[in-house]
């Protein structure tokens, strides 16, 4: 199993399959996605909303699942998830990736305007389904002939469009949850490193692509990660992704080969090894105990 692909880099080094508006650090893409595996697993070390204008996938992470149809809008943080391809569906989306301190500016710039009052408790989850009224995807389909112009359009004049995006998406009330989050990193500096490694240890990432994730260099993540775990971090990644294997097995639903898939193990032959040493017993045997 190969390592899981990069989102942001993936796009930036193919601006062919992947039309692309750069606004400062963030970038707004259109394009038709490119996916043949039926599973891929996949990371950011940035924010990213997804509109579908045609189309589908299936979104899977936390145990959790989303069904992306025409017109669904969902917002991923800084995390990995698995993408799969419902039969041979074509997929046409628009996707915003931006950083934290973007949302921070929106926060700040229309703070007066926001219905910051009651809000809910900001959500552990990863993915969030953004509800897109009509106005919201009014915008999305709006920013689709600036792809088409010969002439680049302005920065500024993108950045205000990107602004207009987040908060028509923040005024809606159905979008509290969406907008407790955002409120949220008002007061955090950094996401903290026990939440980028417990929501993702089960997908096939280094540490660097950690690091990365957490928005840290890899010497300071390691550092960190150690104050907090009393453990390196291939350590203990080794130890949750074979208790997660584990508990796989012996819920009796998948083969050992998904086992390994879905624990982040890179391949079978290495994870029957460590699962041996481990527990005893090859991870077939186990399964038949």
């Amino acid at each position: 199993m190969s390592l899981a692909y990069n989102n942001f880099d993936d796009v930036i080094a193919d601006p062919i399959t992947f039309k692309q508006l750069a606004v400062k650090d963030a970038l707004i893409l259109h394009y038709m996605c490119p996916q043949v595996d039926k599973q891929l697993q996949l990371f950011s070390h940035y924010n990213e909303i997804m509109f579908t204008l045609e189309g589908g996938r299936i979104i899977h992470h936390g145990g959790k699942r989303w069904e992306l149809k025409k017109h669904s809008c969902i917002l991923t943080r800084k995390t990995a998830y698995l993408q799969e391809l419902p039969e041979l569906t074509e997929w046409k989306v628009l996707a915003f990736y931006f950083q934290d301190n973007f949302i921070k500016e929106v926060i700040e710039e229309y703070r007066q305007y926001l219905p910051l009052k009651h809000l809910p408790e900001p959500t552990s989850d990863m993915l969030m389904e953004i509800h897109a009224n009509e106005t919201t995807q009014a915008f999305f389909y709006s920013i689709l002939p600036y792809f088409a112009q010969k002439l680049p359009a302005p920065e500024g004049l993108l950045e205000l469009k990107f602004k207009e995006l987040l908060f028509n998406i923040f005024l809606d009330p159905e979008n509290s949850e969406i907008l407790a989050y955002a409120n949220s990193l008002m007061t955090n500096a950094n996401i903290p490193i026990w939440q980028v490694m417990e929501k993702n240890y089960m997908f096939n990432l280094t540490v660097e692509q950690f690091a990365r994730m957490a928005n840290r260099s890899v010497s300071l993540f390691k550092k960190e990660f150690y104050q907090y775990y009393q453990m390196t971090p291939g350590r203990w990644l080794i130890q949750k992704r074979l208790e997660l294997a584990k508990s796989i097995i012996e819920s009796g639903k998948r083969s050992i080969s998904e086992v390994a898939f879905n624990s982040g193990f890179e391949n079978l032959s290495h994870f029957s090894r460590i699962f041996k040493e481990k527990y005893g017993v090859s991870p077939q045997k186990y399964k038949l105990e």
